[in-house]
């Protein structure tokens, strides 16, 4: 039996371990300035006595520059990463540069991060910029967020770091991450780098084991795509005989066999049929040919459904970044472009918003013209008068 199946995130474990273990995907959180790369480079330094980094070179994050990942051609995001393994667990750590890179990296999905630290100045407390990374973890339905308080100098016994923790503590808890599962970790980012001394109990370094001990105990397993039902989008229709068509396309998760029972989803009736033949990314299926078409679905039965009209967050290229200046306003016929298709649709700006410019980014709601194939955390591009102006995932559908 033929079986195709795609690859997941990253794996950068030795070469050893990496067809046994898989890594998580983790980020920071939290605005510019507020201590997250100096925490990551103290998490890198603590891990490298009581776990292992994993590195191209000699291990020391500090001396990382920061590199651009694009997520598509023209538009990137730029950050640090690290791969490391503590207590049997594998990490990759992306450390972005600025609040917008951390914007774009949530809602395009790339890379696909599966839980965050939240780290929060206690001299400036949750900013604006803060805040909203936090929602976007929410809408991104990030399973594991842990908090650490940046202490920044302030002593232990300050006020100032209870009312903080207790506005962290009320924010947390609106957003959904109890109490239990989501300890606030205290401790000073600066000092734990500069420790240098070599004990894990010291002072400086205490909190910083406590944050990885807590990673260890609440961080998911890493999410395996094969693992889920079958997504595969035609992108071609190849041929067509009686009763059967062959079609091109890409198994976006899942896996798929000969013989196996599918649904062509999308863009109209549900149509039930199985798999003739594989060859390559060519699947041959029982369909009359005027059924299938590009943009609809293969996926197992009664699984994955379309949609006509669905809620999701949209961010909106810069000038440099898609070589046009088209905002979005209310009552807007942009067009969605998902599993290979243009779909026009009708835009629905949150109250009090009149339009999203460039470089913003913006919760909204959509209505297109046929339904497409997509469940919470699709993604897909913006368009207008053919270009692309933006990326956006589905956070919720009707």
């Amino acid at each position: 039996m033929t079986v195709f199946s795609i690859a997941s995130f990253g794996s950068q474990a030795s070469p050893k371990k990496e067809n046994t273990h898989r890594r998580l995907p983790i980020c920071t959180l939290g605005a510019d300035g507020h201590g997250k790369t100096t925490l990551t480079a103290a998490i890198a330094k603590v891990v490298a006595r009581i776990g292992a980094i994993h590195t191209n070179g000699d291990g020391d994050f500090e001396d990382q520059h920061p590199i651009s990942h694009p997520i598509q051609e023209g538009v990137g995001i730029t950050y640090r990463s690290i791969a490391y393994e503590t207590s049997g667990k594998f990490y990759t750590q992306i450390d972005c540069e600025t609040h917008f890179d951390v914007v774009k990296m949530l809602i395009s999905g790339s890379p696909a991060i599966q839980g965050g630290i939240w780290v929060v100045n206690a001299v400036e407390g949750v900013s604006l910029d803060s805040q909203a990374h936090l929602d976007l973890a929410h809408q991104m339905h990030i399973p594991t967020i842990l908090p650490f308080l940046n202490t920044g100098g302030i002593s232990k016994g300050d006020e100032l770091l209870d009312i903080c923790q207790q506005e962290m503590r009320e924010l947390l808890s609106a957003y959904g991450w109890e109490e239990e599962t989501t300890p606030i970790t205290v401790g000073d980012a600066l000092k734990a780098l500069d420790y240098r001394g070599n004990s894990i109990t010291s002072a400086q370094w205490q909190p910083i084991v406590d944050l990885v001990f807590a990673m260890n105990r609440t961080m998911p397993v890493p999410l395996d795509t094969k693992h889920l039902p079958l997504i595969m989008p035609i992108h071609e229709i190849v041929e067509a005989a009686k009763d059967q068509v062959s079609v091109r396309g890409e198994v976006v998760q899942g896996q798929i066999a000969v013989g196996q029972a599918v649904d062509i989803v999308g863009k109209g009736d549900r149509i039930k049929t199985r798999v003739l033949s594989i060859r390559k990314n060519e699947v041959r299926v029982e369909s009359e040919p005027d059924w299938l078409s590009v943009g609809q679905v293969l996926c197992p039965p009664k699984t994955i459904k379309s949609h006509s009209e669905f809620t999701a967050l949209i961010y909106l290229l810069t000038h440099e970044e898609s070589g046009t200046h088209i905002p979005l306003i209310e009552n807007d016929r942009p067009d969605i472009h998902l599993w290979s298709v243009d779909m026009p649709a009708h835009l629905k700006l949150p109250q009090g918003l009149s339009l999203i410019t460039p470089g913003d980014y913006a919760h909204v709601t959509l209505t297109l013209d046929l339904p497409l194939v997509m469940e919470i955390g699709t993604r897909f591009e913006v368009k207008k008068m053919g270009s692309r102006i933006g990326f956006g995932v589905v956070t919720g559908v009707e």
